[in-house]
């Protein structure tokens, strides 16, 4: 088993990446939503001081799949997810967590690169009632909320 974070910009792709049958998907928003008890982008990108709870929130999920998934030969998923993170900080949190808990597997790092003409005509094209910010507003939040920092480290580190 490897555990996968996957990155990238808005409507780049990252809740339709495929990565076979036998994965389990965690996403970061799914986590703020129950945090921040909102579907609306506009509360959830307001969530950057809320980076250690939503960390130990991930970090709580992955223990619940590590006792009911992990520890099943029949089980055990090829990857495991991690899909969405948008602050460096919530990613150091969940590689320490990780390293500490199970050194043994493997993490990987995978950032989806899509041109912003193509993100924004998906943006506009899905029509979601959760987005009741114009596709500049929200990725101009996501950066405020640290994605474009967290893509320059990944770049330095050569972890992308």
């Amino acid at each position: 088993m490897k555990i996968v974070f996957l990155f990238g910009e808005i409507c780049s792709g990252k809740s339709t990446y495929d990565f076979g049958h036998h994965t389990v998907k965690l996403t970061v928003s799914n986590v703020v939503k129950r945090l921040m008890q909102s579907d609306d982008r506009e509360v959830l990108q307001n969530s950057k001081h809320l980076d250690n709870q939503i960390a130990d929130m991930i970090a709580d999920d992955i223990w619940h799949y590590q006792n009911f998934v992990f520890d099943d030969v029949h089980t055990t998923p090829d990857y495991f997810v991690i899909d969405g993170i948008r602050q460096y900080s919530i990613l150091q949190l969940l590689e320490q967590y990780l390293q500490k808990e199970f050194p043994e597997i493997p993490l990987e790092y995978k950032w989806l690169e899509v041109d912003k003409d193509e993100r924004k005509r998906r943006f506009e094209a899905r029509k979601d009632p959760k987005d009741t910010l114009t596709f500049e507003e929200a990725e101009k939040r996501d950066n405020e909320l640290g994605l474009s920092e967290l893509f320059s480290i990944l770049k330095e580190q050569n972890k992308i």
